[in-house]
């Protein structure tokens, strides 16, 4: 790239390591087939935007984009604040969530990174000036949560609200003895009711298996009933995961 070239959109979500859905890396050619999605390339006007083979050159106008090296790569590319505001052109809701959940997640254990933006940061970036797509990024920037840890907690948050239950706390802290032993993925902490989201790896590790089955006890143990979640549940079993969640969070509130 030259000295003024930078990523931007889809290659800069990439660099920044936020999620983003599989749709995004294929485009329509003139010919209407879908093909790989050329390198996104900005500059900064009044520089010139690329016409290379293999990129897609944006320009973008002075004051609506910030630029950062990203450390681990090196690599210039818009701020993740910039980025998550420009991508609004090519996500939906719930995409643009777990992509800002992701940029301003906060430290929650020892060894995480720091949040790579702040909420307040991502607001300035949609005010910065006319953004396509910013209806939708309002909308998902007053959904978008610190203490999310992955793209499906996030999808597994916005599943209970559309269903008109509570919005739960994410990643709640189980404290025995003044020590956290656990933060549940997703909680109604007042009812003792919590979601765990259940990757392929917790089923393919066998230790991280026998870890997860010790968890449950002791959450059991401590009075907490707990939802596994499976990314089924999510797709072609959404209605049923539902009635699951919101028969637990009703039972636990007449027992109260």
């Amino acid at each position: 790239m030259r000295e003024c070239e930078f990523l931007c959109l889809v290659a800069a979500v990439v660099a920044w390591g936020a999620p983003l859905p599989s749709s995004v890396f294929r485009i329509r050619d003139g010919s209407n087939r879908l093909v790989e999605r050329p390198l996104d390339v900005g500059v900064l006007l009044p520089s010139r935007a690329s016409r290379a083979r293999g990129v897609r050159g944006t320009s973008i106008a002075a004051g609506m984009g910030g630029v950062r090296t990203e450390p681990v790569s090196g690599l210039r590319a818009t701020s993740p604040a910039t980025t998550w505001a420009m991508m609004g052109t090519l996500l939906q809701r719930d995409d643009l969530v777990a992509h800002g959940d992701a940029f301003v997640r906060e430290p929650m254990r020892s060894g995480d990174p720091p949040a790579l933006a702040t909420t307040a940061e991502l607001t300035a970036a949609l005010e910065a000036g006319r953004r396509r797509g910013a209806v939708t990024l309002r909308e998902a920037l007053s959904l978008v949560r610190t203490r999310s840890r992955s793209r499906k907690e996030t999808e597994t948050r916005l599943v209970l609200m559309a269903a008109g239950l509570p919005e739960p706390s994410l990643n709640w802290p189980v404290v025995v003895e003044g020590r956290v032993v656990a933060l549940i993925d997703l909680a109604y902490p007042e009812r003792k009711v919590g979601f765990e989201y259940e990757g392929e790896q917790h089923l393919t590790d066998p230790r991280q298996w026998a870890r997860d089955i010790r968890r449950n006890e002791m959450l059991a143990d401590l009075g907490w009933r707990i939802i596994r979640v499976t990314a089924s549940d999510l797709a072609e079993h959404r209605v049923q995961f539902v009635e699951r969640a919101r028969a637990a969070v009703t039972a636990r509130s007449r027992a109260r």
